[in-house]
């Protein structure tokens, strides 16, 4: 497997894939493909797969791409702003759900679910898939990525809406906001993520929960 990252601030993903080589991603990714591609929907995980993916926000599939017809070549984008990531993985990965855009097949993909009340209280939450096993991922980081290696006993205090992703090394508690006014009117939730290294985190510049926000007074004028 070959790939090329194209753009500037709308990134498309260019993979080159050999006579049986295969990768998946989540659905409404693709940007184009070549004949020699093959794409098949599946549903991971059976029923019980699809019912959590889907109260965590995922797409209830996964689509695979296969070339089967000698070499071919599939496209990805964004969705939003921003730049796509290659990750290797050595150790676990866990994605911000918005943040995962596709993998090699010898990578597994679960989801974790919403950690606590996060979700609730962290602006657009904190529901992560994991990847585990050995292989490459690429992730979707809004706006600028911010790639930052913790030393030990490192600690960052993120708003969840900005981690796109952390590696299992991390250790990750839920910090709550000190003082009411902070909580209710500081207008970044009530928790905030601890990040404690040793290890690898990812943030985005743009959050989704801010863009809304942002969006909202212009969607209702125009109602």
């Amino acid at each position: 497997m070959d790939y090329q990252i194209k753009g500037t601030t709308m990134q498309s993903l260019h993979i080159t894939l050999n006579q049986n080589e295969s990768i998946y991603s989540e659905t409404g990714a693709l940007l184009y493909m070549t004949p020699a591609i093959e794409m098949e929907t599946n549903f991971s995980g059976g029923l019980g797969g699809m019912f959590k993916r889907a109260i965590t926000g995922n797409s209830l599939a996964l689509n695979n791409f296969k070339a089967t017809h000698g070499t071919g070549e599939v496209s990805f984008s964004t969705r939003m702003p921003g730049h796509i990531l290659p990750i290797q993985l050595d150790d676990d990965i866990f994605v911000q759900r918005h943040s995962f855009l596709c993998a090699e097949n010898s990578v597994n993909l679960t989801v974790v679910g919403n950690l606590g009340m996060t979700g609730f209280f962290g602006g657009n939450g904190l529901i992560y898939n994991k990847l585990t096993g050995h292989g490459t991922a690429f992730i979707s980081v809004d706006g600028e990525a911010i790639e930052t290696t913790l030393r030990p006993n490192e600690t960052y205090l993120v708003h969840p809406g900005h981690l796109a992703a952390y590696d299992s090394n991390v250790d990750f508690e839920l910090h709550r906001l000190k003082g009411f006014k902070n909580m209710v009117f500081g207008g970044d939730g009530i928790f905030l993520a601890k990040l404690t290294g040793p290890g690898k985190i990812w943030l985005h510049t743009l959050s989704l929960h801010g863009l809304a926000e942002v969006l909202i007074p212009f969607v209702d004028r125009g109602k």
